[in-house]
């Protein structure tokens, strides 16, 4: 009697010092929607749509190294009216409410505002998409992202834990740290920052490429 009641102390002991994060997981296959917009890119590697969607998809896996080096990539080449021009003919029926839970379109749209730097619209549409996939935390930190944009720190920091309490990930401790940074908490802006050491090294080592006008 008395190990068992030994193993069960212990096993609350574990619990309570090392929280277990079960991974969420997306509604959409956005792994399989990565491999095959590779194999298209082979074909049409200057393709703005299928970029587009690479980045998109690396996104939501939370893979936000490859996602930026896309956006770099072909934001360097392509002017902001180009992008518009290409994405926005996908998006006229979501626009009609004819297709709003379409969590691929609805990520265009979001990520498009944010190319736009329409963050406040980037923000309702990524609060909209975590709405109806609620164990995407991406969503959560890709508002708190633009959140960030426009100030509204609180905020940010409020979307970056609930992202962290459903899965730990640097990108949520990023986002924190900036935020910390911004409202003069300098301190507990190092701690997070140490936390996404190295996503914020991977993101350093390349100067974010805007789109040309």
């Amino acid at each position: 009697m008395k190990n068992k009641f030994l193993i069960f102390f212990t096993i609350i002991i574990i619990i309570t010092v090392f929280p277990i994060n079960t991974a969420a997981e997306s509604k959409y296959n956005w792994e399989e929607l990565i491999e095959t917009t590779r194999v298209q890119l082979q074909q049409d590697k200057s393709n703005i749509i299928l970029n587009y969607t690479l980045a998109v998809a690396y996104a939501n896996i939370g893979d936000i190294e490859n996602a930026y080096k896309i956006i770099d990539v072909f934001g360097s080449s392509v002017s902001r009216k180009e992008f518009n021009a290409a994405v926005s003919p996908y998006l006229e029926d979501w626009q009609n409410y004819s297709d709003h839970d379409n969590l691929l379109l609805l990520n265009y749209a979001a990520f498009k505002e944010v190319i736009n730097k329409n963050y406040q619209s980037a923000v309702s549409l990524f609060e909209y998409i975590f709405e109806i996939d609620s164990n995407n935390f991406w969503a959560l930190n890709h508002a708190a992202a633009a959140l960030v944009e426009i100030k509204e720190y609180d905020k940010a920091l409020d979307y970056a834990n609930q992202a962290l309490s459903m899965q730990e990930n640097e990108y949520s401790h990023l986002i924190k740290g900036y935020a910390f940074y911004e409202n003069g908490n300098y301190v507990r802006a190092v701690l997070e920052a140490a936390s996404a050491r190295n996503l914020f090294k991977a993101l350093a080592d390349d100067e974010y490429q805007d789109f040309i006008e």
